[in-house]
């Protein structure tokens, strides 16, 4: 098992360069979450502009948070890497599975892969962290924005993104192989691509009904929450878990929602044959479609509903601030800017790691397709037009994990900032959300740099072999 895992690292280690930076980047996020929490209660006493034990709590909380989903998040985008792996081995699975291994075998194998794979990008990812985080407090001391406070940035809890980096790649692994190992070896012969996954419709009953009550229970306790805040702060406590459940339901039944979101992107890119046939790829396999764009829904998701959040409760506060005195009105300034801008660093990594996810499938999706893609260029079609189906993809993914997102976040952040500070008697109840234009204006432009990016790695693999070559892959 351990030499089959290691010949298969040997052998096919560039497919598992995405998944080596994902842990990478989920162990540079962990560390720095774990140097922050330790900075911010330095400076809570040496600075004092974090005097109130709520606060650091919160920043606690928040912490334990984004660890989560950008674990989540890496988890996503690592079952989905593996999931296509596999699918592309799945010939020489099926020649090991005549010969006598066993799938539990192989997937053992896999899951060794896996951690071998989480405990190089940890590794990295840590020094990388402490790095980063001492260059970051350098500069915001030399700035005057912290103190010049000695701190141990060493401490026993570094461990923890090595472990979790290592857990979450294994057990991410472990899930990915799960269905083209339970086939038959005379069935994987014929498999080489993965399952298509039922519709709404034909969801497994239990597992619909999870979904239904996961997301309508959730919808209920936020509208709850915010009708509650109306008149008292303590609705946010109804409102938040009313939000998160909802969210949940959303990400388990994207897998059979999110093609549909797809199918009517794919009219937005145009009717010729290079973007209908892009449209096909995408819902052809709708499970790897999903999950390519989930991760990018989160990350869209929560930058929008931290910034609406935020900007509303700045444009609802801030009359009520000027009336009050000036030295205590700039300190809240100055430590809510702060926050926010540590929130928008620490949501950035959801959204890298939702990025290089969408890359990576598309890659890997194209290396499933040579033959396809072989026998389209033999047709005639030009490597422009076969970068431009790709390009195609690559906009409706974006487009589809960009809107979706966007309009989440909204919801979100509107509904906890009111659920939060609407019973306040100096703003006298329901507001209108403060939407910026720049939040909408950078997460199109994101979309479009993302799509442009994320299609010409997979495109240029795509027609740099020749049609010949490609009609003859076995």
């Amino acid at each position: 098992m351990i030499a089959l895992a290691f010949r298969e690292l040997w052998h096919g280690g560039k497919q598992h360069v995405s998944s080596i930076l994902v842990a990478l980047l989920s162990s540079v996020f962990a560390t720095m979450l774990i140097e922050m929490d330790t900075v911010l209660r330095v400076q809570s006493i040496g600075g004092k502009f974090i005097q109130h034990g709520y606060v650091r709590a919160l920043l606690d909380v928040l912490d334990i948070l984004f660890f989560f989903v950008a674990v989540f998040v890496a988890c996503i985008v690592t079952a989905n890497t593996f999931g296509i792996i596999m699918a592309g081995r799945s010939k020489h699975i099926a020649l090991l599975r005549l010969l006598g291994a066993s799938a539990k075998t192989l997937r053992g194998a896999i899951a060794i892969e896996g951690a071998v794979v989480g405990l190089v990008g940890s590794i990295i990812g840590l020094v990388l962290g402490l790095v980063v985080t001492q260059i970051a407090y350098g500069g915001l001391v030399s700035s005057g924005t912290f103190v010049n406070t000695p701190i141990s940035t060493i401490t026993p809890l570094l461990i923890a993104p090595i472990v979790v980096g290592v857990v979450s790649t294994t057990g991410a692994a472990w899930f990915g192989s799960r269905k083209i190992l339970s086939v038959s070896p005379i069935e994987a012969t014929g498999h080489t691509h993965e399952p298509k996954v039922a519709t709404v419709a034909e969801m497994p009953k239990r597992l619909r009904t999870l979904v239904i009550i996961a997301f309508a229970g959730g919808i209920v306790l936020l509208v709850a929450g915010v009708a509650i805040g109306l008149k008292s702060p303590l609705g946010l406590l109804v409102a938040a878990p009313g939000g998160a459940l909802s969210f949940v339901g959303f990400v388990l039944g994207a897998t059979y929602f999110i093609p549909g979101l797809l199918k009517a992107a794919g009219r937005a890119t145009g009717a010729s044959t290079p973007s209908v046939l892009a449209s096909a790829n995408a819902l052809r396999y709708p499970a790897r479609s999903a999950r390519s764009t989930i991760g990018l829904i989160i990350g869209v998701t929560l930058v929008t509903m931290f910034t609406v959040a935020g900007q509303s409760f700045l444009a609802e506060t801030g009359p009520v601030a000027a009336g009050a005195d000036a030295a205590d009105a700039a300190g809240d300034q100055a430590f809510l800017q702060l926050t926010m801008g540590i929130l928008a660093v620490l949501i950035g990594f959801s959204l890298v790691i939702a990025a290089i996810g969408l890359v990576n499938s598309l890659s890997l999706s194209v290396l499933q397709r040579r033959r396809e893609i072989g026998l389209l260029r033999a047709l005639g079609f030009t490597k422009g037009q076969v970068r431009t189906m790709i390009l195609a993809e690559s906009i409706q993914l974006t487009l589809v994990g960009g809107v979706t997102g966007l309009i989440l976040g909204i919801v979100y952040g509107w509904a906890g900032v009111l659920a939060a500070i609407a019973s306040d008697h100096h703003i006298g109840g329901f507001f209108a959300p403060t939407i910026p234009a720049w939040i909408i204006i950078s997460i199109a432009v994101g979309a479009i740099v993302l799509a442009i990016v994320s299609s010409a790695i997979p495109a240029r693999s795509a027609v740099r072999i020749s049609p010949v070559r490609a009609l003859a892959i076995e």
